[in-house]
């Protein structure tokens, strides 16, 4: 029986050693971010950051305010569910309708807005209606009409405000890496893609494994098999047009 080669080890003998070699090769690496460009992203960050903080959010067209604004306060007092901490939530967007209909008295052509956090727990409240009893469920599909309005204007408006969220996350991602001593780059349509000196020593180390990994212990390459243009006849043992392979 053939004796079995030893497959290739690292040459890392600790966690620490491993750190230090990392340190040692972004230290060396020219493609690292200059203390301007990092100051320039940390800039940006806190502006954005603090821009999304105070933003409002309309919630409807300018003669929709006082009618969802009544509705909501309304659906807050009679159909919103909570259970254990929820509570807290309640009261903070009472206190926050409160304020929107205050200053809603004070300008008349204005939207009835919310920021963030309100806008989130709103959406939330209306994806969790409660009740008990009867009459409060004859009560509800009265109202069920202006209720799915306000319920389809809060989600188109809660997935803009999310989507600018994780922008400035983003922002936020990209500052902390080139803090670091790397840069994050985004690839269109895909994922955040780390241009870091780790995943260059990671990518090497795999590479000199898997050079000096015993022929027999490789994987060998899947072969496909042909599939012949559409309305010929398989032979015996082919796969079926259409059919995925294993």
């Amino acid at each position: 029986m053939a004796k079995k080669e030893k497959p290739a080890e690292l040459e890392i003998n600790s966690r620490k050693e491993l750190d230090e070699k990392l340190a040692k090769a972004i230290e060396d690496t020219k493609n690292k971010p200059t203390d301007e460009e990092v100051e320039e992203a940390k800039k940006k960050f806190e502006k954005e950051s603090k821009n999304f903080d105070i933003k409002f959010w309309d919630i409807g067209e300018l003669e929709d305010a006082q009618v969802f604004l009544d509705y909501f306060q309304q659906f807050v007092i009679n159909r919103l569910f909570w259970n254990q901490n929820g509570w807290m939530g309640v009261i903070k967007m009472n206190e926050e309708l409160n304020e929107a209909e205050n200053f809603i008295k004070g300008n008349p052509n204005a939207h009835f807005k919310l920021g963030y956090q309100a806008l989130e727990f709103m959406f939330y409240s209306l994806q969790n209606p409660g009740g008990v009893g009867l009459q409060t469920a004859l009560d509800f599909e009265e109202e069920n009409k202006i209720y799915a309005k306000l319920f389809d204007v809060v989600s188109k408006q809660v997935e803009i405000a999310r989507k600018e969220l994780k922008e400035v996350q983003l922002l936020q991602d990209q500052y902390a890496a080139m803090a670091q001593g790397f840069y994050l780059e985004i690839e269109p349509d895909g994922p955040v893609v780390e241009d870091k000196v780790e995943d260059k020593v990671e990518d090497e180390v795999e590479d000199e494994v898997e050079e000096n990994e015993p022929e027999e212990t490789k994987p060998k390459e899947k072969v496909k098999k042909p599939v012949p243009p559409k309305g010929e006849i398989l032979t015996e043992g082919e796969e079926s047009l259409g059919e995925k392979e294993d």
